[in-house]
């Protein structure tokens, strides 16, 4: 599977446990991806050699994983871990993948921010997997496995959802009804009085308001009177969610995906920057229909389901928020102020005389890497390659411009870039890319005759400028097309702007839309919001249908940890590849599921089959097994055992089984 996304893994401690949890989910999120994993313990080495597995990985993501207490003396633990992250921040230029340290350390006190790195701490695993039982001593004592199955499950679950939050495409807006999504109650015919705020609603009100802290827009599409709806604001102002936090609002009778399609021309975005929530699975199946580039979202029948639901919507997590996710709902207030005034103005020319437009270009600095690397995968329709760039990526590019502008409606901040670099007597552009919010002011002339000029004191003549058309780049199509091609440095200096009044920037579809996701975010919300339910689908997966319950979950874990497909009755775990590691790892499996401890006649015989090893752990359940004393004896006898020894134990109990006399 050479183009596979691939989990590079180097750990403090054993992490191979985290592999069924990236097997897991290749089938929820409809993708494949393998994992590799380097030698536990070896984390310096991994990043710093120039062969390792991360410096080896082309797609996918390198994952860092500690715990403190495994870097050395107690006095020099901090100190070493300031290292790791000095070594990280030396070699990740060098990575073409981004880096998710994940450690055990609370909070980011201790994180400094690395342009392509990415934090995953306890207090986010959490609060998305929360877990009772994390450690695991038998686990660490034998083979140095620190957690639980459980914890396992929850750490490698919240890897492969950090990875989906990296790289899924981003949302920019969040579209909310009102009736019995916002609220309970209907406030046309309850009254603005008569509607309430269940603990459910209000959680999704937070949730609301906590996304718009991250950078989303708040939008309102709902079918009311919209006097209606303003009056229940008005007498609610217990509401953690107001109009004021409210950038644009389609409140009438006409159907939702239309009010939606309305705003995304006001505000210059694609419909697949949308989110919308409505209680009506009714409503959700007819703008999927009709606009299937949102992304529709039917919230769950009970309202106090709706915390745990939104928690679990993947399409909404961000590991790093910019300067620029956090001031977007200010800017997009120029945005409409902009879209307003040009409708209303008489004369074209006495408007953009006015603008006070400012447009600032230069290289980018350290901390405006993710940023630059934001909207190299935000940007769709003002973009001249469409290239995506990470990170990595763009720290390892020498020429990158950002664009930074604003008027008198408002500060728009860092809005655009330009990639590219001098070869002999031409500069080749590698992109040029706006965000539509600043489109139809003049930036992008201001930028081109910028670069002519630019290039003419690097000796360049010609600037080349490519262009490669996607479904939803046409506003880029159509400003390329006025660009003498080719074309000199000096004709590039000359290029100005004439107005033209235009109905929307937004590019309208050639085609008829299709779906911009693949992922059933609603479903894994649903399905997949636990540990316990993540496991019990683990175990279901496995397919196998035996005589006994017992039987089918034994089953499951030789599968898992023999990473084999078939698993019999008269299966013996040493035939199928079982040794003494995956002895310690069975038997710890076999511990936290049925709650009983084999002995090591138990699993050092040639006539334990599968079938009965599942009887003796029914006849353990139903009559008492051995007690922690001699569990932890067992295992520390198992420790002790080199292969040949195991295997001297094996054929011991097969002769003594061979010979009833001997019983």
């Amino acid at each position: 599977m050479p183009n596979s996304f691939r989990f590079a893994v180097s750990a403090s401690f054993t992490a191979e446990p985290l592999q069924t949890s990236f097997d897991f989910w290749k089938t929820p999120l409809q993708s494949d991806f393998v994992s590799v994993f380097a030698p536990f313990g070896q984390i310096m080495q991994t990043i710093l050699d120039p062969g390792s597995i991360f410096a080896e990985n082309r797609h996918g993501l390198n994952v860092v994983l500690f715990r403190v207490q495994d870097l050395g003396e107690e006095a020099r633990q901090i100190e070493n871990v300031q290292s790791l992250m000095t070594a990280i921040e030396a070699r990740i230029a060098a990575f073409q993948v981004p880096v998710l340290v994940v450690s055990d350390i609370e909070g980011t006190s201790w994180w400094r921010e690395i342009p392509g790195v990415y934090l995953l701490d306890p207090v986010q695993i959490d609060s998305w997997y929360p877990v009772q039982q994390k450690a695991s001593r038998d686990g660490e004592r034998l083979g140095g496995i620190p957690y639980t199955e459980d914890y396992f499950v929850a750490l490698g679950s919240s890897i492969v959802r950090a990875a989906h939050s990296i790289h899924k495409k981003p949302r920019k807006v969040l579209a909310l009804d009102c009736d019995n999504t916002l609220w309970k109650g209907i406030c046309g015919e309850d009254g603005p009085a008569g509607v309430t705020l269940t603990p459910g609603h209000e959680a999704l009100q937070r949730f609301a308001l906590k996304q718009r802290d991250m950078g989303l827009l708040l939008v309102i599409a709902s079918k009311n009177n919209a006097q209606d709806v303003k009056e229940t604001f008005e007498q609610h102002p217990e509401f953690p969610l107001q109009m004021s936090h409210i950038i644009s609002s389609r409140i009438n009778w006409q159907p939702k995906y239309l009010g939606l399609t309305s705003m995304a021309s006001e505000l210059s975005l694609g419909l697949d920057s949308f989110v919308f929530l409505d209680d009506n699975s009714k409503e959700i199946s007819e703008m999927d229909e009709q606009i299937p580039e949102v992304l529709g979202l039917a919230l769950p029948p009970d309202a106090e389901d709706f915390a745990g639901f939104l928690n679990h919507i993947w399409a909404f997590d961000q590991l790093k928020v910019t300067q620029a996710d956090l001031a977007r709902a200010a800017t997009y207030e120029g945005v409409r102020e902009f879209g307003k005034a040009l409708h209303e103005t008489g004369s074209l020319e006495h408007f953009y005389g006015t603008l006070e437009l400012e447009v600032e270009i230069r290289a980018i600095r350290e901390d405006e890497v993710a940023r630059a690397a934001q909207l190299t995968q935000r940007t769709n329709q003002f973009n001249f390659t469409t290239i995506r760039r990470s990170e990595s990526e763009i720290l390892n590019l020498k020429s990158v411009y950002g664009v930074h502008v604003r008027d008198r409606f408002g500060d728009y901040g860092f809005t655009g870039l330009l990639i590219g670099r001098p070869f002999g007597t031409t500069f080749l552009v590698e992109n040029f890319l706006l965000s539509c919010r600043v489109l139809g002011r003049g930036v992008e002339h201001r930028v081109l005759a910028w670069l002519g000029e630019h290039a003419q004191t690097l000796g360049c003549k010609d600037v080349e400028i490519p262009f490669l058309e996607s479904a939803r780049n046409a506003p880029a199509r159509e400003f390329y097309e006025t660009i003498p091609s080719p074309v000199t440095a000096e004709e590039l200096a000359q290029l100005k702007f004439q107005p033209r009044r235009v109905e929307s920037a937004v590019a309208q579809q050639a085609t008829p839309a299709q779906a911009q996701y693949s992922v059933d975010y609603a479903g894994i919300a649903l399905r997949f919001s636990s540990v316990a339910s993540i496991r019990q689908q683990m175990m279901r997966g496995a397919g196998i249908e035996l005589e006994t319950g017992t039987e089918s979950l034994l089953a499951a874990i030789w599968q898992d940890l023999l990473d084999c497909s078939t698993v019999a009755g008269e299966s013996n775990f040493f035939d199928l590849g079982g040794h003494s590691l995956k002895v310690v790892l069975m038997l710890m499996r076999i511990h936290e599921v049925f709650g009983v401890s084999l002995g090591i006649e138990d699993v050092y015989a040639a006539e334990v089959t599968l079938e009965r090893m599942a009887r003796r752990i029914d006849e353990l359940i139903a009559f008492g097994g051995v007690g922690h004393s001699e569990y932890t004896r067992i295992l520390g006898a198992i420790e002790q055992m080199s292969e040949e020894e195991a295997e001297e134990a094996w054929r011991e109990e097969s002769r003594t089984n061979a010979d009833p006399s001997s019983r």
